[in-house]
């Protein structure tokens, strides 16, 4: 029913597949890649996952900087997402390449690996530019079914095969919990346009007003839901430290960023569609968002620093970090919702939104970074005698695998130290930057820095006090391991074999990662920019062929 109510509801026009050109850049990729692969006997997947990502970036690039169709709509915060999911995606397929040149790992990776990968990656980019619901159910299914797939193809052990099973059983209850969601919104709206729904809410009478006012507060609870899975939010965290441990380590660099984005453009636009411009129901049920948001992102943000104190496997470690970083980012999202309809403020401009976006990209390339990293670490160097059969590789899984690094691969020390130090926030690296703007984003609500802590005020002053303390908790087991690498020694070092390209992706994200430390004013504007775009919703325009798409109609707030 919904999905026929939105078939009639707008005609897809030729200028939408324009719109969606880098989208279909990487699904012809993923389609050469599997035929390559099959029927040429092509072995070098992830080169060729490369170069589409190269060629979808080129295209991003050249699209107008707003544009809207029936169905699409390219904004500021859908271009901010876009480039974020195509660097990092670049990133992880020279994470997940190896070097085919040591013999060591799989030769470049399979092409069935890589052309599943940028199926995820258009599905990832699809999510943020949709402006209708059941597309962006579908783009959402493009990342969930693609990982489910990688994560299958990467086990090797009991335990890959008990991750996969893992995530595939949770995703498919994130899953439903997000299309009750979608049911609940056409509901109130009689349309899965995002824009219609706005409108519907904006409705100061009349049966559209009572049915917002009793559906809305369920769909915002069920969307919250699904996202929490993604995010590795509490209370849909649980699977994380088993799932990371049971697979590899690129496929684990890949599930702490990529679902996260994902989560966090789900929220935003059900966020965008709530506060329908001062809607009543919406107005009556904004509490109950950032409410809600507000107590998930301290308990997730406690739950998973108290859980990482505990690990002495790095995979579980950073599983656990994952899940802390998630309650990070709720922080934001909580800010976004309690602030004043239209208002963009906050220290540098920086509103709750453009905070969240801020951090998630520099929390992706850390992240990205201590995985690629360890990856190219590879194995120890094994220890036996000559009456003894060598034994079989260990893979750098531990924390006392680490010890003595600095004297060994003190480049590769450096770069997990800086990443580390990065997560833990520590001045003037880049994370330090983002909890700096959730802080004040938090502090920014109702009344500014006033000392008044009545209403919101009290439970954002709360908030960022939480925050600040899980950053002290948090940085106890970074500087755990910073210590490990430089201030322990060891009779066994690593052999390095994890392969050149993972090494280049290590090197290429500190780079980035000094840039931003010391240049952080241009990612601050973009991420200005788009939360400040990420809070609009753009009514569908028909779009005359051979017109040019530009013009955006945007819901009054």
């Amino acid at each position: 029913m919904i999905l026929a109510a939105a078939a009639s509801s707008f005609t897809v026009s030729p200028d939408t597949f324009g719109l969606l050109a880098p989208e279909i850049i990487l699904v012809a990729a993923a389609l050469v890649a599997y035929l390559a692969g099959a029927f040429a006997g092509f072995r070098h997947g992830w080169l060729l996952a490369f170069a589409g990502i190269a060629v979808a970036v080129v295209a991003s690039d050249r699209q107008p900087g707003e544009a809207v169709s029936s169905v699409v709509c390219i904004d500021g915060f859908a271009s901010f997402v876009r480039w974020l999911v195509l660097v990092t995606g670049g990133l992880l397929t020279l994470v997940q390449a190896g070097d085919s040149r040591l013999g060591i790992r799989r030769p470049a990776g399979t092409c069935e690996e890589a052309g599943t990968f940028l199926l995820l990656l258009a599905g990832l980019s699809l999510v943020v530019c949709t402006n209708d619901l059941v597309l962006l159910f579908v783009a959402l299914e493009m990342v969930s079914i693609p990982t489910y797939v990688l994560l299958g193809l990467a086990r090797q052990t009991a335990r890959g095969q008990e991750a996969t099973l893992k995530y595939f059983f949770l995703s498919l209850v994130a899953s439903a919990f997000f299309l009750y969601a979608i049911v609940c919104l056409y509901g109130i709206g009689g349309s899965t346009n995002f824009a219609d729904i706005a409108a519907a809410m904006r409705s100061p009478d009349g049966p559209g007003r009572l049915v917002a006012t009793a559906m809305l507060p369920i769909a915002i609870g069920m969307a919250m839901a699904g996202a929490a899975f993604r995010l590795a939010a509490v209370p849909m965290h649980f699977y994380a430290p088993d799932v990371y441990e049971g697979t590899s380590s690129p496929m684990a660099a890949l599930l702490s960023t990529l679902p996260k984005v994902a989560g966090v453009v789900v929220l935003a636009r059900v966020l965008a569609i709530a506060g329908g411009g001062g809607a009543a129901a919406a107005t009556e049920w904004s509490g109950l968002f950032w409410q809600v948001a507000a107590v998930l992102a301290a308990v997730t943000m406690t739950v998973g620093n108290v859980m990482a104190l505990l690990q002495s496997n790095l995979r579980r470690l950073l599983a656990c970090s994952s899940i802390a970083h998630a309650g990070y980012m709720l922080v934001g999202i909580a800010a976004a919702a309690a602030a004043d309809p239209g208002e963009i403020g906050g220290w540098n401009g920086i509103d709750g939104l453009s905070a969240v976006l801020f951090y998630l990209a520099t929390y992706a390339l850390a992240t990205v970074g201590v995985f690629a990293a360890i990856t190219y670490l590879g194995h120890r160097w094994p220890v036996w005698t000559a009456q003894e059969p060598r034994p079989p590789r260990e893979e750098v899984s531990t924390v006392a695998d680490l010890d003595g690094l600095s004297g060994t691969n003190p480049v590769a020390a450096f770069a997990i130290a800086v990443f580390l130090l990065s997560l833990a926030g520590i001045p003037p690296l880049p994370g330090f930057w983002g909890k700096f703007s959730l802080v004040t984003a938090a502090l920014e609500v109702d009344g500014g820095l006033a000392i008044d802590f009545g209403g919101s005020r009290a439970w954002f002053v709360g908030l960022a006090v939480v925050l600040l303390l899980n950053a002290a908790i948090a940085a106890a087991y970074y500087l755990r391991l910073i210590a490990a690498m430089y201030f322990k020694s060891t009779d066994r070092g690593v052999q390095a074999d994890g392969g050149l390209a993972s090494g280049i992706a290590m090197l290429l994200c500190l780079v980035a990662v000094a840039m931003v430390t010391f240049q952080p004013g241009g990612l601050f504007q973009a991420a200005g920019r788009a939360g400040a775009a990420g809070k609009e919703i753009h009514a569908a325009v028909p779009i005359v062929p051979g017109e040019q798409a530009g013009s955006l109609e945007t819901a009054s707030r």
